[in-house]
Order: C-alpha cells, then sequence, then structure tokens
C-alpha cells in the first residue's frame, strides 16, 4: 500500500502568505512513507505526534503578529526595505552569512526600547515609525559598522539590546506633555555617540549577557541626553 502525505491545508496557507508578504522564496522540506502496513502507519503516526519538535520562537512571533504590537513591529523591520535590518535579519529563526537577527532578536529589543509607561501606549504604527527612525538613524551613523558584522559589535545583540534600553529613554524624553512627539530631536542625540569605538577589539570586546547590556546603556544614555 502507498501512502501519500498531504501537507494541512493551513500549512499551504501560512506558506503562501509568508510568500506573498516578505516578496521572499523558501524551500519547504517534506517527508513520504511508501508501503507501509496498518501497524506501521499506526505505528509511525504515533511517533510523529508525540514527538514533535516545537515551532521556532521567531516563526512563533511571525504567526502572533496580527495580535501583538511588537511581534507586528518587528516583522515590520524585517519585510520592509526602508528598514536597516532588511538586509541583515531573519524571520524564520536561522542564522546564515549576511542575517544574523533574527525575528526573536528584533522582538526582545523592542521590549526594551517600548518599555517606558509612555511609549508603551503609543500605537504601534507611531512605535514603528520611532524604531526606523531610531535605528536608520544609528545605521546612517556608523553605516561602515552597522554593515561590518565580523569586525565591530554595533549589530551584535549585547549592543541592539543596549542601544534599545539608551533608546527608551531618549524616546522618552522627545514625548511631550501633550502627547506630541519631537522626532526631530533623536538623530541629533544620537550624533552625540561619534567616538565609539564599536570594534570586535575595543573597549566593548568582553561586554556580554544582559549585564553588559545595562551598563552599556546607561554610557550610551549619559552621552545622548546630557
Amino acid at each position: 500500500m502507498i501512502i501519500r502525505l498531504i501537507p494541512d491545508c493551513h500549512r499551504l496557507g501560512g506558506i503562501k502568505r509568508y510568500i506573498q508578504e516578505t516578496n521572499s522564496d523558501m524551500s519547504v522540506p517534506f517527508v513520504a512513507f511508501h508501503y507501509l502496513d496498518d501497524d506501521e502507519e499506526i505505528q509511525l503516526f504515533n511517533i510523529i505526534n508525540t514527538k514533535a519538535k516545537g515551532i521556532a520562537p521567531s516563526l512563533s512571533k511571525y504567526l502572533t503578529r496580527a495580535s501583538d504590537d511588537i511581534s507586528w513591529i518587528a516583522t515590520e523591520l524585517l519585510v520592509r526595505g526602508d528598514s536597516p535590518f532588511h538586509h541583515i535579519g531573519s524571520i524564520v529563526g536561522k542564522r546564515n552569512k549576511g542575517r544574523h537577527i533574527t525575528l526573536q532578536n528584533l522582538y526582545r529589543t523592542l521590549k526594551y526600547m517600548t518599555k517606558k509607561p509612555q511609549c508603551s501606549a503609543l500605537t504601534k504604527e507611531v512605535k514603528l515609525h520611532l524604531s526606523l527612525l531610531y535605528f536608520n538613524s544609528i545605521k546612517e551613523k556608523f553605516y561602515p559598522q552597522w554593515i561590518d558584522y565580523k569586525g565591530q559589535r554595533l549589530t551584535h545583540i549585547v549592543c541592539l539590546d543596549a542601544l534599545s534600553m539608551a533608546g527608551s529613554d531618549l524616546i522618552e524624553s522627545c514625548i511631550n506633555e501633550d502627547g506630541s512627539i519631537d522626532y526631530k530631536v533623536i538623530p541629533k542625540r544620537i550624533e552625540k555617540l561619534k567616538g565609539i569605538d564599536w570594534s570586535t577589539d575595543g573597549p566593548l570586546k568582553y561586554i556580554k549577557g544582559i549585564s553588559g547590556s545595562k551598563a552599556l546603556a546607561e554610557d550610551l544614555t549619559d552621552r545622548m541626553l546630557v
């Protein structure tokens, strides 16, 4: 007997939607088992459905983007052509050459940047605009460092988290009492970060983990807000 495994419709629909929304190609691996008798089918079905591996955190965030603002913003930062993360990020959660930032990484760093009460109350569209303005300004200020992952630490997760923590303080300082936002202040404040050595062999060489991000964030905040 030949068993043909037909992909579930919701999985096919998800693949189609992903390709359409991200304008990208993807390979979909599958396994087909032939000539199984009834007992073998039952045993295989049981193994597959009891020992299945959970989905990756990045994919989980992508699937919840319609109901979770931060997931939506993180996804937009990866798929939009005007985003500084467009060419260095991966939605599927697998790092490869040139794409070292996952959707899960962006989700976490955006949580740091939008944690202040005034910022968290903003709409997701405004948060996205602020994220684009902030990180694009950083990329423009430090373009050689932004594209050199091997030789520079600027886009390493520990530094991105620090930039987001400092960005949270910066954004809060730009929100006026009436709720309006002084956007033009952000690029000016980032100019104050000039002179920082982001190289992998520089003073930031040994910063690691959340404690390293917090320590670096304090320095970045002092530079931008003083």
